[in-house]
């Protein structure tokens, strides 16, 4: 079995996952993209668009603009995604090194690795692979706990998330054509991951009972057998 394999059968079902709002032109600003990856650790992402309008509503909306605001303001905003002094800080030291180290966001879009970003604080694989794919747009999939817990209902164990990933984007590149003809539209590989991600979260929130996963989804995956 294959990545490509799992993302054939996610879109043969009638999932929800075009409206996610991390996807381009749905309404986040580069830069709320960015930040949002911080955001988002532990909590749910309807805090985090509380969160990200908390910030607009302040007219913070650029990486100059968090600098100068003192953690503690910062904080307070921020409120509502939880470990919010913690994220003030992660939020503030990774803008910091961004105009330090590539001047503007432009630049840190063109040229940043992905060794660069795993070097920051408060950034671990997905935090950095998030920012790679989704404002980079870069070909890497982004794996998550959802992933995880697919992988785990498919009988298969990884000892890292490396390995997990690798896992996920095995075939998709080799198939990239069948899957942009499956979806109904000429996709770049970056795209594809991002619409693989947001279909195996889709496919986790509709046929998982927390960790276990429901009758009905053990079936669909019965088909990859």
């Amino acid at each position: 079995m294959q990545g490509s394999d799992i993302f054939k059968l996610l879109c043969s079902l009638n999932l929800n996952f075009k409206d996610f709002d991390w996807f381009e032109n749905k309404g986040l600003s580069e830069f709320e993209l960015l930040i949002s990856v911080i955001l988002t650790q532990n909590t749910n992402w309807k805090n985090v668009l509380k969160a990200l309008e908390s910030l607009r509503s302040a007219k913070i909306t650029s990486l100059e603009h968090i600098l100068k605001l003192e953690n503690t303001e910062l904080a307070n905003l921020i409120k509502a995604s939880g470990f919010y002094n913690t994220k003030a800080k992660r939020i503030k030291g990774l803008c910091e090194a961004i105009l330090r180290d590539f001047e503007n966001l432009q630049n840190f879009k063109a040229k940043v690795s992905r060794q660069w970003l795993l070097n920051i604080k408060g950034l671990g694989f997905e935090s950095a692979d998030g920012i790679l794919n989704y404002l980079c747009n870069k070909e890497i999939l982004v794996v998550d706990s959802y992933t995880n817990r697919l992988a785990l209902a498919l009988g298969y164990e990884f000892e890292s998330y490396e390995e997990l990933r690798e896992f996920f984007e095995s075939g998709i590149s080799n198939e990239q054509n069948e899957l942009c003809k499956l979806l109904g539209k000429k996709l770049e590989l970056y795209e594809l991951y991002q619409i693989f991600h947001a279909l195996i979260i889709s496919f986790a929130k509709a046929y998982f009972r927390g960790k276990k996963l429901s009758d009905e989804g053990s079936a669909i995956l019965q088909n990859l057998a």
